[in-house]
């Protein structure tokens, strides 16, 4: 395979190496595709030095970096190449910007391109001479002003020419004049008399000691980016900026060796004092080549290029002054070499004959395997990682969409009822603490007197709930005593008769008091369930399906059922014991016929009576003596073996009754002290016996606890619940799921660029 045939098959095949690994990099750059490390930082290792490569392809350029220190004689050495004193070699530094010699065929393509830099490019060079101190340069650039900043104006320039010769002079201006290269950025040269093959380009970089940075990254890109090498060097052993060289070969291509494509040239043999010398320098030039980059001696050529130049009437007047006079450097050549013909000596004993034909043999011979050897490497690297990553991500992704939407869907909801079984563990955890500390237990910062549960709460309510009602009901009660006692006056007060009639009063009144207290029990106990909802729906992510499913129906619903409960609780202690206090007067036959008829169920309310007055400790004896057992100290004794008087009942202070008369008290202040101390007795068992006695607590846990069990029991119903709140995007659930459930779309990209890299993959096999 030829070079011309080489360089399209391998353009095409970089081309396709280099779509798939687009594709590779982009698939694996997918997190959830979950692509090993070691095998995207290959590809992308790899992807510059083949882009690099396909360029050179494309421009069917081989490049070729001549490279040294400063002074090693590089430009001279081009010189001798190009058989033209053409590039500057002076003694102080003759490069100051790089300058590319590219091989054309016909003489009419011959021409100077001049690019000059921009005024943003040379604002930089300032700022790199000043960081690095070069104040020499920066002291030529201030001195040369006005010449820079007319080259700068000028723009690009392009100089057509026949001969080498017309262009030695703007090219030495424009790449070795201080007072004009400060302003160029690169210089390129295109000749027919550089090599028969075409495409070949020299670079001519200045040395990598030159002291700026610009130079050695110059050189690092450079060295990067060519085919083969020559190193032009001065000294027998390598110095630590040539050294940087083999450093940044090996770096640029990676899949070829330093000695696959470098070349050493060992310059100005004619410096050296005898044959000895030479050889010795020969030697341990190559033993330290063939130490360090594995050089076989053949790639190593010595010679002078300057004295090619002389011995063969090439020389311009400033190289002659540099290099000397022609018999002595061919006296000086005969003795270094032995070789004593005028004409082989002028071809064989500068070196540059010989370092050309190998050049040219690599070429025409070495180059197309060289080109395959790096080429292979980097398509192999490339499409056996891109293999490997496509073997990797299929095994968990399909590349059809419509397969991969399914698999994404099904593994999604799978991932997710997984996830959701572990958090369906912690949301019953969470709810039986919540429950346990908050609804039945004693708070946890037991120090906090006024943190109670919603069960203490529950019953301080109640017992303000009384204290209101009772409140009311006095007022009403005793709001209507003129009225009733002056019905029952004809023409006297009947004492008996209005003890009756505000009996029945009140009783209709206390109905309607239990009713109430009922009412706004339920109410309190319907708040106390919606907190406990309102945390359950929380639990869940605030969906809004929660509350519903708990709760059937409606709030109002829900507040009935749990006042009818309260109710049917309430009456079937506090009616017996309203109707034993309130419907008939102490000693009346109602009242005796009421005590007779109370059944067993009464004693419920004496075994949780937890006030300290001993007259109410047994309902019926308060009920058979009245207001006596509270204020008689002899009926105290003698029924309760009690002495004195009771101090203060329900929280309201009560009249004293000691040693009065009966019959110093009128008949109305009697029945309204009876029946005032009958509601006092009434409102003392509201608050001390018939809340715990109607069981209220125990209903009120039953009630809570059901809407836990409820919430514990609908595991299936919750299952729904957090799968729509998934799908629907629920903001709150999404910033606790895991990455990998909260985007479909992501997923389904890694199918589609599975899709794409299958498609390059088989593209590049065919």
């Amino acid at each position: 395979m030829d070079w011309k045939t080489a360089s399209s098959y391998y353009e095409t095949r970089l081309s396709d190496a280099l779509n798939v690994q687009r594709h590779a990099v982009n698939l694996a750059m997918l997190p959830q595709a979950e692509v090993p490390a070691r095998l995207k930082e290959v590809l992308l290792q790899e992807a510059e030095p083949t882009r690099r490569q396909l360029e050179r392809l494309k421009k069917r350029e081989f490049r070729i970096a001549v490279v040294g220190l400063e002074k090693a004689g590089k430009s001279t050495f081009i010189n001798a190449w190009l058989q033209c004193d053409l590039l500057p070699a002076k003694g102080g530094r003759c490069t100051f910007t790089t300058t590319q010699i590219y091989s054309v065929e016909n003489e009419s393509e011959q021409r100077l391109e001049v690019q000059a830099r921009t005024e943003e490019e040379f604002i930089n060079l300032l700022k790199e001479l000043e960081k690095v101190g070069a104040k020499e340069d920066l002291n030529t650039i201030r001195a040369n002003e006005i010449t820079l900043q007319q080259v700068r104006r000028e723009g690009n320039l392009t100089f057509p020419f026949t001969r080498l010769e017309d262009i030695r002079e703007p090219l030495k201006k424009y790449v070795a004049d201080e007072k004009y290269a400060h302003a160029v950025l690169e210089a390129r040269l295109y000749t027919n008399k550089l090599a028969q093959a075409e495409g070949i380009v020299f670079y001519d970089v200045p040395g990598l000691d030159s002291g700026l940075a610009k130079h050695v990254d110059e050189a690092q890109a450079m060295l990067s980016d060519c085919d083969a090498v020559i190193l032009v060097q001065r000294f027998t052993s390598l110095r630590e900026k040539e050294l940087e060289i083999i450093k940044f070969t090996e770096l640029g291509d990676k899949n070829v060796t330093v000695a696959d494509k470098l070349f050493v040239f060992l310059s100005r043999i004619d410096s050296l004092g005898s044959a000895e010398a030479l050889k010795t320098h020969i030697e341990e030039a190559s033993q330290d080549w063939l130490r360090r980059a594995k050089l076989p001696p053949e790639r190593i050529v010595y010679g002078s290029a300057g004295a090619y130049l002389i011995l063969n009437g090439l020389a311009g007047e400033q190289t002659k002054l540099e290099i000397g006079d022609a018999s002595n450097i061919e006296g000086q050549l005969k003795r270094l070499t032995g070789i004593t013909d005028e004409e082989t000596l002028n071809k064989n004993g500068t070196g540059i004959p010989e370092i050309k034909e190998k050049i040219f043999n690599y070429i025409n011979t070495e180059r197309v395997s060289i080109l395959k050897k790096r080429c292979e490497a980097s398509i192999n690297k490339i499409i056996s990682n891109s293999e490997q990553i496509y073997i990797t991500v299929s095994k968990k992704y399909p590349e059809n969409p419509e397969e991969a939407k399914l698999f994404e869907e099904n593994n999604r909801r799978v991932l997710f009822t997984e996830w959701w079984n572990q958090k369906w563990e912690t949301i019953k955890a969470d709810l039986q603490k919540y429950y346990e500390y908050s609804v039945v237990n004693k708070s946890l910062d037991s120090s906090n007197a006024k943190s109670f549960t919603q069960i203490e709460k529950f019953r301080e309510r109640y017992l303000q709930i009384v204290d209101n009602e009772m409140q009311k009901l006095r007022e009403e009660t005793f709001k209507k005593k003129d009225t009733i006692f002056l019905a029952n006056s004809n023409p006297e007060f009947d004492r008996m008769k209005a003890n009756f009639a505000w009996r029945d009063d009140l009783y209709a009144d206390i109905s309607k008091l239990l009713s109430a207290i009922a009412h706004q029990l339920a109410l309190e106990l319907k708040d106390e369930a919606l907190k406990l909802v309102e945390y359950m729906t929380n639990l869940l992510w605030q969906s809004n399906q929660v509350k519903p499913r708990l709760i059937e129906n409606s709030e109002e619903y829900f507040l009935a059922k749990l006042e009818n409960s309260l109710s049917v609780l309430f009456l079937r202690f506090a009616r017996p014991v309203a109707e034993a206090l309130i419907r008939g007067p102490v000693n009346s036959d109602t009242r005796n016929k009421i005590i007779k008829s109370l059944g067993v169920d009464i004693e419920i309310v004496d075994n949780y009576y937890s006030g300290e007055e001993a007259a109410f400790k047994t309902l019926k004896k308060y009920v058979k003596y009245g207001s006596d057992l509270l204020f008689n100290p002899e009926l105290r004794q003698q029924v309760l073996g009690v002495p004195g008087v009771a101090r203060q009942i329900a929280g309201v202070a009560t009249q004293i009754v000691v040693d009065v008369s009966k019959d110093l008290i009128s008949s109305q202040e009697s029945v309204v002290f009876e029946v005032e101390n009958d509601i006092n007795a009434f409102e003392e068992y509201l608050r001390y016996a018939i809340f715990g006695a109607s069981g209220f607590e125990s209903y009120c846990i039953q009630e809570l606890k059901g809407l836990v069990d409820s919430f514990r029991d609908k595991e299936g119903t919750w299952t729904g619940v957090a799968l729509n709140e998934w799908l629907q995007g629920n903001s709150i659930l999404f910033a606790e799921i895991p990455n990998n459930l909260k985007s479909e779309e992501s997923n389904l990209e890694v199918s589609e660029r599975l899709r794409q890299l299958s498609i390059a993959l088989t593209r590049s096999r065919s």
